[in-house]
């Protein structure tokens, strides 16, 4: 009966060590799975994370692009805008005159719709982020470098200068 007890003790041990080993083999297993799930979770992240910066990227490249689509037209009908104020000037009709301003006052009117602001002139300081000086004149009873006409209008988009202003600026005499 002790070969039998002691048998049974070997067995019972070696039943214990199989169950010890097959959790260690099961927890060897799920540790490997655990990384894996660990890796998916992140390369997961990692994907989420790129999109929404290409979404961003996406986003305010559009705008840009937009803004530059509104700078190009813009740029397309200053010239038009220059030829209706050269006509005021040689045309003495008062009917035509009348259309001409019209026109002008349409045309102005859908620059400002779209944020497009002019660039005040006469009797302000000369500033050279906003205007180029086309002449320079002599005027003792104007301030100094203050701005006397206006050759041609200069314009803003969103603060940014499509056009500088074309002005004539006084100097005081030396």
């Amino acid at each position: 009966m002790k070969k039998e007890n002691k048998d049974e003790k070997l067995n019972s041990e070696k039943q214990d060590k199989k169950e010890v080993s097959s959790e260690e083999k099961a927890d060897q297993n799920t540790q490997p799975k655990q990384e894996q799930k660990d890796n998916y979770l992140e390369m997961a992240q990692r994907i989420q994370a790129e999109f929404e910066n290409y979404r961003r990227r996406m986003a305010d490249q559009l705008v840009a692009e937009r803004r530059e689509g509104v700078i190009s037209v813009i740029e397309t009908f200053l010239p038009c805008l220059d030829s209706f104020k050269d006509a005021k000037k040689t045309i003495s009709d008062e009917n035509v005159l009348t259309g001409i301003n019209m026109i002008e006052s349409k045309i102005i009117s859908a620059l400002e719709k779209l944020d497009v602001k002019k660039i005040e002139t006469i009797g302000k300081t000369f500033d050279p982020n906003f205007h180029d000086v086309i002449a320079v004149m002599h005027n003792d009873k104007a301030e100094d470098n203050v701005i006397l006409e206006e050759y041609q209008a200069g314009y803003i988009y969103n603060g940014k200068v499509i056009r500088y202003s074309k002005v004539i600026v006084n100097k005081k005499g030396e």
